[in-house]
């Protein structure tokens, strides 16, 4: 009976000492063997047979392989063999994590295991990308709002269609997937500037032109008045049909009784007058039907004795 008694004792104080001695050691980087905490390898590495407890031996792993944890094992762990024929690729590889396969551009994966990628749908012209696709899921397109368009596929926005201001016509309509043409209006500057420029241009030649014959009429009389001052009495002659100068003087009729003195009496007149030119300066043509009729008055009277 007493035997008995030790015996459990002793199994107890073991069992303790082994509970102790495994909570001792720190199973993230150590690992117990023979009663000790022996130590692990670091990540990105494997532990070679045959270590020793506390210094063991450590190799990196191989090409194609990762180990993402402190480890005892002597194996690493395999990286993932991505199929470019489901669309895959494979990333840059890390020997202290797993490396997943990716999609190849324009791809997300077909599944929530992505053992396979589908191609990412297009939006189509008068559309916009709504929501771009992730890894997991594809692109949401949405239709251009009203008086926007896209005229290339997966666009990111809308555009706003041209306005045609007031100097601009309208050609063609705008739509989702095209742009509003506008044309510029041909001749309303040209209309407004002849509009302008053309009654400013028939004013200033009318000034002109008025100006020029108001100046050719002064110095035309004023000219001819010169010249008549300065011409001798056959000069006077030959311009009398050009002035239209009324110079006949009325003559009353000699008779051929009429005494020569009152003849005589004609030609003593006081009056000094210059030929061509009148006592206030004025042009005048020469009159000589008085010299005419003088000279027949003397002669008159004469012939008029030989006959009787």
């Amino acid at each position: 009976m007493k035997e008995q008694k030790m015996h459990f004792q002793s199994v107890f104080v073991f069992l303790v000492l082994s509970v102790v001695g495994a909570q001792l050691c720190d199973e993230t980087l150590e690992y117990e063997k023979d009663n000790e905490c022996c130590k692990k390898c670091d990540p990105g590495t494997r532990m070679n047979q045959g270590s020793s407890c506390k210094d063991p031996v450590c190799e990196p792993c191989k090409e194609g392989e990762y180990q993402d944890a402190y480890t005892k094992d002597s194996q690493c762990k395999r990286q993932p063999i991505c199929d470019s024929n489901l669309n895959l690729q494979q990333p840059t590889q890390s020997k202290k994590e797993l490396s997943e396969c990716e999609c190849v551009p324009d791809h997300h994966c077909a599944d929530t295991e992505c053992v396979s990628c589908v191609k990412n749908t297009v939006c189509k012209p008068g559309e916009k990308i709504s929501k771009s696709a992730t890894r997991n899921t594809d692109t949401v397109c949405e239709p251009c709002a009203n008086g926007t368009f896209s005229n290339h596929e997966s666009a990111l926005t809308c555009t706003p269609l041209t306005i045609c201001n007031s100097e601009f016509k309208e050609v063609a309509s705008g739509s989702l997937i095209s742009d509003r043409t506008c044309e510029k209006v041909k001749g309303n500057g040209t209309a407004i500037a002849l509009g302008v420029i053309v009654p400013l241009v028939l004013l200033l030649v009318l000034a002109v032109v008025g100006y020029f014959f108001y100046r050719k009429g002064k110095i035309e009389t004023l000219s001819f008045v010169e010249e008549l001052q300065g011409c001798p009495t056959w000069c006077i002659k030959n311009t009398h049909q050009a002035v239209q100068i009324d110079t006949e003087v009325e003559q009353p009729v000699q008779h051929i009784n009429q005494p020569q003195e009152d003849t005589e009496d004609l030609l003593k007149l006081d009056i000094p007058l210059t030929p061509g030119v009148s006592e206030n300066g004025m042009p005048v043509i020469q009159d000589h039907s008085k010299s005419s009729l003088l000279s027949q008055t003397e002669t008159g009277p004469e012939e008029f004795s030989d006959d009787l």
